[in-house]
């Protein structure tokens, strides 16, 4: 039964599919390594280029795969490259010799026999003491009271200056009613005069010339007339901005006029108001003025009298400053005394200081000559040993790009495992078809058998 079924099967669906062919992996390593290194070589090519620059080339050569990097110098650069390597070849010579100039002084210990530091003066006479003012008598002072009271002028005594003046009640608003209005939206007053004659015309015009296009051939919608159209509309939006511009000019100057007119009434009546005010001003300075001139009267003789207290008080204070003064004279005379001695005693000790700061000077500077001596063979060393460098041109660095090899592996797995799921998929098929013809083989068997 199972040999007829398989001579069925192979009848009708033939063979079973052959599995795939295993991917060739060891060849697609070799050649995923040949595309790296054909990579490499390209991305060494690539990212190192010859350069030449105005201070000389550099130049990359291959002899394999090992690259040769070659920088050459311009013939000026390669002279100056020259003469620094000369001259720092002879500053380091002049520093050995330097070397040992500093080994012979450095043998000798440091040390310092110049004059020693100064650290006290020579003795000078005390300070005299400054004289007390009662040595000499005290200063008196003296009492104005003894001289009598100065008086003063009330001034009540001569009645009350007259009191101010009501100022004028002057306008300060204006009456605008009768004045010719702005106007508020454009088409009023004056301009609605002008509008309402020009609108009319306008349309007039409107419609003469839509007639004239349209006996001219030319239909609304088409090019021609809309140009038409939009050009008279513009001819007829001049025409009404002239005419809003000419009635807010005629609306603005009948305003400027009205207002100008009530501003004269309003002006006129406050002078007449401050010509009032001015006679009452008159009339009250004057009473004023003679108020003023009894008080001026009364305080010139109160001044005469103050003076005669004044007089009498300025002689005493006379009297007391030429005794205080003939005091403040000995008192003077015994400082000056002692400010002499002091000075004396003072410019000793100046002297004696001054002379102590000029031998520690004397020593400081003895030492920083012995200091210097010492540290002089360093220095010149440390100068010719730090001469300037050799500079050099700098060129680009030799660096590596990375350039993607193809991805020859990838692609050879990619491919084994799409013939894989290709199998895969052929031998799912072909056992699906050979399940189904055994299940209707199994139904006929079964039904034979039970034939009578």
């Amino acid at each position: 039964m199972a040999g007829l079924f398989g001579g069925v099967t192979d009848l009708l669906f033939g063979s079973p599919p052959a599995a795939p062919a295993a991917p060739d992996y060891t060849g697609a390593a070799v050649a995923q390594g040949t595309a790296n290194l054909e990579a490499a070589r390209a991305t060494a090519k690539l990212s190192n280029p010859n350069i030449y620059s105005p201070y000389g080339n550099q130049t990359v050569t291959y002899e394999g795969d090992v690259p040769t990097i070659t920088q050459t110098l311009t013939p000026e650069a390669q002279k100056t490259l020259n003469e620094q390597q000369q001259g720092q070849y002879g500053l380091a010579a002049l520093g050995n010799q330097g070397v040992a100039n500093a080994s012979q002084v450095f043998n000798t210990p440091f040390s310092f026999g110049g004059p020693a530091v100064q650290t006290s003066l020579a003795p000078v006479g005390a300070l005299q003491n400054m004289p007390t003012g009662d040595q000499y008598g005290q200063a008196g002072s003296v009492n104005p009271n003894a001289y009598g009271q100065a008086g003063s002028v009330n001034a009540n005594a001569y009645g009350q200056a007259q009191g101010g003046v009501a100022g004028p009640n002057l306008a300060n608003t204006l009456d605008t009613s009768n004045v010719a209005k702005m106007p508020i939206n454009a088409g009023t007053t004056a301009q609605q005069a002008i509008m309402a004659r020009l609108e009319p015309q306008l349309q007039k015009n409107r419609v003469s010339t839509e007639t004239q296009l349209i006996n001219q051939g030319l239909r609304p919608g088409s090019e021609a007339y809309n140009n038409a159209a939009q050009l008279l509309g513009q001819q007829e939006n001049d025409q009404r901005t002239q005419a809003v511009l000419q009635g807010l000019g005629l609306d603005m100057s009948a305003n400027a006029q009205g207002y100008g007119q009530a501003l004269s009434t309003g002006q006129f009546g406050n002078a007449a108001n401050l010509a009032g005010f001015n006679a009452n001003l008159a009339n009250q300075q004057a009473g004023n003025q003679a108020i003023a001139q009894n008080f001026g009267q009364g305080v010139t003789a109160q001044q005469m009298a103050n003076q005669a207290i004044g007089q009498n008080y300025g002689q005493g204070v006379t009297s007391q400053q030429m005794q205080n003064q003939a005091i403040a004279q000995n008192y003077g005379q015994g400082l000056s005394s002692a400010q002499g001695q002091n000075a004396v005693t003072a410019q000793q000790f100046n002297q004696n200081q001054q002379a102590a700061q000029f031998a520690n000077t004397a020593q400081q500077q003895a030492l920083a000559q012995a200091i210097q001596q010492r540290q002089l063979p360093l220095n010149e060393i440390n100068a010719l040993m730090s001469g300037s460098q050799i500079q050099n041109p700098q060129f680009q660095q030799y660096t590596g790009a990375n350039v993607q090899a193809a991805p020859i592996a990838n692609a050879t797995a990619q491919q084994g495992a799409f013939a894989q799921n290709l199998y895969n998929q052929d031998v799912g098929s072909y056992n699906q078809n050979v399940a189904g013809l055994y299940g209707l083989g199994g139904s006929a068997a079964y039904g034979y058998a039970k034939r009578p």
